[in-house]
């Protein structure tokens, strides 16, 4: 399988394109699926914790330099929060003819081909809040946990990021349970192929079977023989 990769943005372009309401290129006719829904609340509660810190630390630092430094580092440490939301927001899940682009954080995890998929369903799971690799399943959630279900007739490669090497997990999974925003839409545009597929195939059947019907039925002229 041949699957042309959504683009990748850097980390500093992220934020750029989050501030103009856009997501990372992706190829002609593919569509993505945002899981971005709730994700915001720890991330504020971490800035607004960094600038009470900063408030803070500028009041009770005598030295000036050294309340400066600390007041640098934090307002780095700020920008590195609001790009690992970009990331993670402008790389969204994305849907070709030919496969489904699992991502997390930025990074893609797993490329599923369409045609392996046996099922998808709407299913909400709670109990899982991370990415996680367990027992041939995939779990690719946000806080409030995943909201589709997707079955495959044959694994698919996996691997899931962690901030160190030593952390990352890499195997295979048949199952996937995924975070969307809108996961009937998702579930309808997995299911929508194989159904017209099925139709297409019944109605090429039907021609088929009239076609055959009607050849037996009229004798080719060259084996008629003379009234």
């Amino acid at each position: 399988m041949t699957v042309e990769a959504p683009a990748q943005v850097g980390t500093w372009h992220s934020p750029v394109l989050w501030i103009r309401g856009r997501h990372a290129p992706i190829a002609a006719g593919s569509t993505v699926f945002t899981a971005s829904r709730g994700t915001l609340a720890l991330p504020l509660m971490f800035g607004a914790a960094t600038v009470i810190e900063m408030v803070v630390l500028h009041l009770l630092i005598p030295w000036l330099w050294l309340s400066a430094l600390v007041a640098a580092a934090s307002v780095v440490s700020l920008v590195l929060l609001a790009s690992s939301v970009a990331l993670a927001r402008v790389h969204p899940h994305v849907l070709s003819s030919e496969a489904l682009v699992l991502r997390t954080s930025g990074t893609v995890v797993a490329t599923v081909d369409r045609a392996t998929i046996v099922s998808a369903r709407v299913r909400r799971r709670y109990g899982v809040v991370a990415p996680t690799l367990d027992g041939g399943r995939l779990a690719l959630p946000n806080q409030d946990g995943t909201t589709v279900d997707i079955e495959l007739a044959r694994a698919a490669e996996v691997v899931v990021p962690a901030l160190l090497q030593r952390w990352r997990a890499s195997g295979t999974a048949r199952s996937f349970s995924v975070q969307v925003d809108d996961p009937a839409a998702l579930v309808a545009a997995l299911t929508r192929s194989d159904s017209e597929t099925g139709a297409a195939r019944r109605r090429s059947v039907v021609a088929n079977s009239k076609t055959t019907s009607a050849s037996t039925v009229i004798p080719a002229p060259a084996q008629m023989g003379e009234v």
